[in-house]
């Protein structure tokens, strides 16, 4: 494949695009489906070019922010 680039027979913008596209949507996925987060706007978020990488930080963002949310419920001393 990475000879196919090279050559010029698979144009590099779309790959780049699409490998973008597949993690960004695996990604937002897995955390809308851990955290009961809506299914239909994470692979709306991700289908946006260039956007889709904010929005993928974003999600994250999230899941640490609920993950560390969960850990403090205790009442303190």
């Amino acid at each position: 494949m990475l000879e196919m680039l090279r050559n010029g027979e698979i144009p590099l913008a779309p790959t780049v695009l699409a490998l973008q596209f597949i993690l960004c949507l695996g990604v937002n996925l897995l955390i809308a489906y851990k955290y009961q987060y809506s299914k239909a706007v994470a692979v709306l978020v991700a289908l946006i070019p260039f956007i889709n990488i904010y929005a993928t930080c974003v999600y994250i963002g999230l899941a640490i922010f609920h993950s560390r949310k969960v850990k403090g419920t205790g009442n303190p001393g």
